[in-house]
């Protein structure tokens, strides 16, 4: 039997097409917090304040990346793929004439 986490500071955003969790009342993504803490090497109490969080909700966004890691990752590679086939990283040259 599978137990579901309940969390206090984040939730799932129906309005966003992402079923990554964000910190609730914001539409910072839970995997921004894992970014910020790990990428840009902020303190949990740094990205609390900079974000105007809570730290609790900080080390929520960071327990719940390490326990979906594999979904949040896969999500962002379809994301990325969807983005792709539609030319969004196409470089696109500036009109000179």
């Amino acid at each position: 039997m599978t137990t579901k986490t309940i969390y206090q500071y984040l939730e799932q955003r129906h309005d966003k097409r992402s079923q990554e969790l964000f910190v609730r009342g914001t539409g910072i993504r839970s995997s921004t917090i894992w970014h910020d803490r790990f990428v840009s090497r902020l303190s949990p109490d740094q990205i609390a304040r900079d974000r105007e969080i809570p730290v609790a909700a900080v080390y929520e966004a960071l327990a719940y990346c390490q326990e979906d890691w594999e979904n949040i990752c896969r999500e962002k590679d379809l994301e990325q793929q969807y983005l792709a086939q539609r030319g969004f990283f196409e470089e696109q040259s500036p009109d000179c004439s």
